[in-house]
């Protein structure tokens, strides 16, 4: 059964320094959730408040929190585990893309357990929404209620950020498999 891992992480600001990680893996083909990851990382600085408000995440949520190393490794036990593929689901594959982001903050002289690409499931949403004519910005929990799935949890907290990416990502690939079966075309 293949199996991806969906990946968000919450950052300090100005810092962007890593302060959650949360990541959930999914076999692909039936949506079951197969685990869940989430620890908050100790930054080492202060969390805002702005991050705070947004967030909720506190100094005390990360006081004795792993350090970024120690939460990486973790997370690559996690995926290691899952044998997962190799890119992460991610919302949003821009230069600073969670996955990438995490990776150059914790393990930069290492390899990349997760690669350098993505799979977008911001860019597969913003696809639709253009071919759509719909409005095609915002971000994932909009998404989500656009599309009449709702968003599950409290957005902005790292796990369930990623779990909501994974149900739209399917969502969408869902309506692309079904449409295309139901043409009486096959993949090749």
């Amino acid at each position: 059964m293949p199996k991806i891992m969906a990946l968000d992480c919450e950052f300090n600001q100005p810092s962007r320094k890593t302060i959650e990680i949360g990541a959930a893996v999914y076999d692909v083909r039936s949506a079951a959730l197969v685990d869940r990851f989430q620890t908050y990382v100790d930054p080492g600085e202060p969390i805002t408040p702005y991050i705070t408000d947004l967030t909720t995440i506190t100094d005390a949520n990360v006081r004795g929190a792993p350090n970024i190393k120690e939460a990486f490794s973790a997370l690559k036990s996690f995926h290691e585990k899952h044998q997962c593929f190799m890119n992460p689901l991610v919302w949003g594959s821009g230069v600073r893309n969670d996955s990438l982001a995490l990776y150059e903050e914790a393990a930069p002289s290492e390899p990349n357990f997760m690669g350098f690409r993505v799979v977008d499931a911001k860019t597969l949403y913003q696809s639709v929404m253009m071919f759509e004519n719909l409005k095609a910005r915002g971000g994932l929990k909009d998404a989500c209620e656009r599309l009449g799935i709702g968003f599950e949890g409290t957005s902005h907290t790292a796990l369930a950020d990623a779990m909501n990416t994974f149900r739209l990502w399917y969502y969408l690939v869902r309506m692309f498999h079904d449409g295309y079966q139901g043409s009486g075309r096959k993949f090749k």
